[in-house]
């Protein structure tokens, strides 16, 4: 198998076992333990500290991403470019430290009435935003050196199980809720930590400066690229961290608190992108260097089909599912049933689109993205404004669905016409039908006790995917991964020879 599947495939296992243990907290320690005040600070803490951090890199993530192929030279120590980066990073976290000395106490007095938790925990911002800067820094340089595991591994699956070891604690009363905070803000740090010391153990920890190589044309491009990729991250940050911040201003705490457990139910099923996409984009970045329109092409189509089945499997199954999930998290989160809908439906286009943001990022018309993202900063600030006062929390999921489907349009109709690149055909209607009939046909299922059902439920979609993908060849990389697994099962019944 080629790189992209064996790193999907074992990202997707980190992932999905990161899901059941995320499941078990946020499904039932949250609501059972927590108060919606407490779940809406985590949520406002990453939210805020997300956005910061990506802001204070200066785009240097986004250098990586486009120029590290020119860098790439383990013998030379990737000519200093972890010098550059720690310049970048430096600056841009005092720059950070110098605005949160002049806000915060706005900051604080704007929520002393409604949120006055996240009032008295602000300050938690700081190592937050630090190490948050640190791990999207060297998670990005980690897979350009084609290893996209180990950050999922850190994201999805060891901050899952830290954050409910700690949250675990709490429920036993044996820490009190400062030091459950105080302890969420630990876990969420610590990834940096690690992916630091797991560089330095792969001794790509290199800090040499290589002057000679920095020439003026390289340097004037740096520059270029940190300054997009600074205008361009503000504006996907945005987007993506600030409903939540919206709506703690024109709501409260407590409808963040009850947000934020609804959109990690609707994101599930874009967790499975994350290694394909990490991974994929380094493919691309090559491809591009070499100007392989036909492997930008396969990668790009690839991409599409196999995230879009992967993601309709999992929408399918938590939509089916919901009243069950409304049922485990209590009365108090009956409010979001819809926003898990809508944040499901969004970013299952999201998925259908595939790596489109990492071909255009890539390319020599990268910043056309810059273009599309400030479009559609100003559409969801409106959206989010004018929805949420109407329909409150669902209106927040509406506006950042709306926001994913124009984004990912913009970006289909640049490729068709500037590339004619264009990776939808029939396959994907039979996949379209055939989960759309699955869906159909489970809710002749009766409705059985909470466990028994879901279980049922489960089952009978996992099964008849499974078959159906298994004989219909709609996706190559289906096909190969069944065959492995056949040849595997063979190779464990057929008897040795003695």
């Amino acid at each position: 198998m080629g790189i992209i599947i064996k790193q999907s495939i074992r990202g997707s296992i980190w992932s999905y076992i990161g899901v059941l243990v995320a499941f078990v907290t946020t499904s039932y320690l949250y609501p059972n333990y927590l108060d919606t005040d407490t779940v809406g600070l985590f949520g406002l803490l990453i939210a805020y500290s997300t956005l910061f951090g990506q802001l204070s890199l200066l785009g240097i993530h986004g250098v990586a991403s486009r120029l590290f192929p020119h860098f790439r030279s383990k013998e030379t120590g990737h000519h200093g470019f972890l010098f550059i980066a720690s310049i970048f990073i430096v600056v841009g976290f005092a720059l950070f430290l110098l605005a949160y000395l002049i806000f915060s106490p706005a900051l604080i007095a704007s929520n002393q009435e409604q949120s006055k938790l996240f009032a008295d925990y602000i300050y938690l911002l700081v190592p937050l935003t630090f190490f948050t800067m640190l791990f999207i820094f060297l998670d990005t340089y980690n897979k350009l050196l084609y290893d996209a595991v180990f950050g999922t591994f850190m994201q999805e699956f060891a901050q899952r199980v830290g954050l409910f070891l700690i949250t675990l604690l709490f429920a036993f009363q044996l820490i009190s809720l400062h030091q459950l905070v105080l302890g969420y803000a630990l876990v969420v740090s610590a990834k940096g930590i690690i992916m630091l010391i797991h560089l330095y153990n792969k001794k790509e920890l290199t800090f040499k400066p290589d002057f000679q190589f920095l020439t003026k044309p390289l340097k004037k491009e740096i520059v270029s690229v940190a300054i997009f990729s600074v205008l361009g991250g503000l504006g996907s940050m945005l987007v993506f961290n600030i409903d939540k911040i919206i709506i703690n201003q024109l709501l409260d705490l407590s409808e963040t608190g009850v947000y934020t457990i609804a959109f990690y139910f609707g994101t599930l099923v874009v967790i499975p992108s994350r290694p394909l996409l990490k991974i994929a984009g380094t493919l691309i970045a090559d491809a591009w260097k070499d100007d392989d329109l036909d492997k930008i092409k396969s990668i790009y189509y690839k991409s599409c089909i196999n995230q879009f089945i992967i993601g309709s499997f999992l929408f399918l199954g938590i939509w089916a599912n919901i009243d069950n999930i409304l049922s485990i998290l209590g009365d108090d989160y009956l409010q979001s049933k819809w926003v898990i809908f809508f944040i499901g439906i969004g970013y299952l286009f999201d998925m259908l689109t595939g790596a489109n943001a990492q071909v255009i990022a890539f390319s020599r018309h990268y910043r056309v993205s810059l273009y599309f993202m400030l479009s559609l900063v100003v559409i969801v600030l409106a959206l989010l404004l004018a929805l949420i006062p109407i329909w409150g929390i669902t209106g927040a999921a509406i506006a950042i669905a709306s926001a994913l489907f124009l984004n990912n349009l913009m970006r289909f109709i640049f490729l068709y016409r500037k590339y004619k690149l264009q990776p939808f055909n029939y396959r994907f209607l039979l996949a379209i039908g055939f989960f759309i009939a699955v869906y159909f046909l489970q809710r002749f299922i009766p409705q059985q006790n909470l466990i028994l059902d879901i279980f049922i439920r489960g089952t009978v979609i996992t099964t008849l995917s499974v078959i159906f993908f298994s004989l219909i060849p709609i996706s190559e990389e289906v096909q190969t991964v069944k065959k492995e697994l056949w040849k595997r099962i063979e190779s464990v019944l057929k008897p040795s020879k003695n």
